[in-house]
């Protein structure tokens, strides 16, 4: 059983309780905008049916809300409106459907963060739907924690059987400025990397692009004195909105701001613990439509 401790706002670890050889499979995903008539919700669905299998906890960056159907939100479209939705408790409505669909998956845990999204709606309305979700699910007795626009989560692998414990660092931001339609963000890498330096996996959102990118790091053992190299993991995750193309909307937001095709899916990071070194190994699938 994965055990969650909360250190403050802006930090939280998993506790995996590990024999000498344990794996853990984690979904990382952003921008699922699963209110939008635009959601590929059957595609997200397969993926979530892939982490209820491997067991994974399921991260998602921000954005699970689309949440642009508010009555002063100047984004809104009628036509997208979903029928379900249109009612007075729009918030409400989405809140609450959206934690139905995700209470269908069993896993371990929901990391829930916000994206810009929904601090447009905490922005305009005093309200957090991440903060919502999250109690939702609680209260229907699946895990979940909401966690803000950026954070860190430890994986920390604990052998039950002596002292070789390992961990991981994994920072999250949901994302900043615009499209990049020529860079995708990737140069938002050397930027990170200049100011972040103690986590293992970086993950980005937001731009519905999608790279991973293995930087190697010079670091150096502070009781032997010895360089050594290491792996930090640059990722972005596209999320399941489909772009103007794929969804055929030849007006509105979507059409007029992210005309780029853009693709689809998520990533899944798999740990591999071994008490003996110990050590942890990273390997990332990428999940893309």
């Amino acid at each position: 059983m994965i055990n969650l401790t909360r250190h403050n706002p802006a930090a939280i670890t998993l506790e995996i309780p590990s024999s000498s050889t344990q794996s853990l499979s984690v979904m990382l995903s952003s921008d699922i905008h699963f209110d939008s008539s635009s959601c590929d919700l059957s595609l997200f669905e397969k993926h979530m049916r892939l982490a209820e299998e491997k067991q994974s906890p399921v991260i998602i960056a921000g954005d699970f809300f689309d949440a642009m159907q508010g009555r002063d939100d100047p984004r809104r479209s009628i036509e997208e409106l979903k029928a379900e939705y249109k009612v007075a408790s729009y918030y409400d409505a989405i809140v609450l459907d959206g934690s139905k669909f995700l209470q269908r998956f069993k896993v371990p845990y929901y990391i829930l963060c916000l994206g810009n999204h929904e601090t447009s709606v905490l922005n305009k309305i005093s309200t957090n739907l991440i903060e919502r979700l999250a109690y939702d699910l609680r209260l229907h007795g699946q895990p979940a924690e909401d966690m803000g626009y950026w954070g860190y989560i430890r994986f920390m692998f604990k052998y039950t059987k002596g002292a070789g414990n390992a961990s991981k660092l994994l920072y999250f931001h949901h994302g900043t400025s615009t499209s990049a339609p020529v860079t995708k963000g990737v140069i938002q890498t050397a930027r990170q990397g200049v100011y972040l330096k103690d986590p293992d996996i970086v993950l980005n959102g937001h731009n519905h692009h999608s790279y991973c990118m293995p930087l190697q790091v010079e670091r150096v053992n502070q009781k032997t004195m010895t360089p050594y190299t290491e792996t930090v993991w640059y990722l972005r995750t596209p999320g399941y909105k489909k772009s103007a193309g794929d969804s055929l909307a030849t007006w509105g937001y979507g059409a007029e701001k992210h005309r780029t095709p853009t693709p689809r899916g998520c990533m899944f990071l798999s740990l591999e613990f071994n008490s003996k070194s110990p050590v942890i190994d990273c390997d990332i699938l990428q999940k893309i439509s």
